[in-house]
């Protein structure tokens, strides 16, 4: 099974159009973590989310939400919650979707804590500073046991470096978002996000 495509960090409808014509099978958008530039409202996350293909499934990451957060992203729409960051047991229960559990090379010990979590469908495995674009070293995760939860490999991918991830860790996803960025660094580029799926799947 050739790998699947997840683009993340999707600020406008023109980025939703690019990721569906890509073909990518999951989009995020960042929402509730204002440091990020890739930070849109709920509202905005509407627009975006209606400019995608119907086969598109979408995913809301945020990190270390309240209750409250995790309820109106409940109510938004959205296929998946990812959650980097503390994940507390009120804003655990509260979420009625599917929760992608991110981890970092400083966090990474955390994974066994969630691997009996019924919510959690999948994890992610990211560098250190997430959203930064820089790549870690993947052996960190030969020890990480598949359970059959989607297997999500993000942090400084790019169209010429993910089809040597895809062969050194066989993630089920591969996760970019900086990575397929323009030159302004303000919206996806339609060429890069071609040529990353085209890379990743044609390993």
């Amino acid at each position: 099974m050739p790998v699947k495509i997840k683009i993340c960090g999707l600020t406008s409808a023109e980025d939703a159009r690019y990721v569906s014509e890509a073909g990518a099978e999951l989009a995020g958008m960042v929402v509730f973590f204002p440091k990020s530039k890739r930070n849109v409202s709920l509202e905005k996350a509407a627009e975006i989310k209606a400019a995608l293909s119907a086969d598109v499934r979408t995913c809301a990451v945020t990190v270390s939400p309240s209750v409250e957060q995790v309820r109106q992203i409940n109510s938004a729409g959205f296929d998946y919650i990812q959650i980097h960051g503390a994940l507390d047991d009120d804003a655990y229960e509260a979420a009625e979707i599917p929760i992608i559990k991110a981890f970092n090379v400083t966090d990474i010990s955390e994974f066994d804590r969630y691997r009996s979590a019924e919510k959690v469908c999948g994890y992610v495995f990211d560098a250190a500073e997430y959203g930064s674009g820089k790549s870690f070293d993947w052996a960190l995760l030969d020890g990480i046991e598949r359970d059959g939860r989607a297997f999500i490999l993000a942090g400084g991918l790019r169209p010429d470096n993910v089809a040597e991830a895809v062969k050194r860790v066989s993630p089920d996803f591969v996760d970019v978002s900086s990575g397929v960025e323009n030159d302004s660094g303000s919206g996806k580029d339609r060429a890069k996000i071609l040529d990353f799926v085209k890379n990743a799947r044609n390993v």
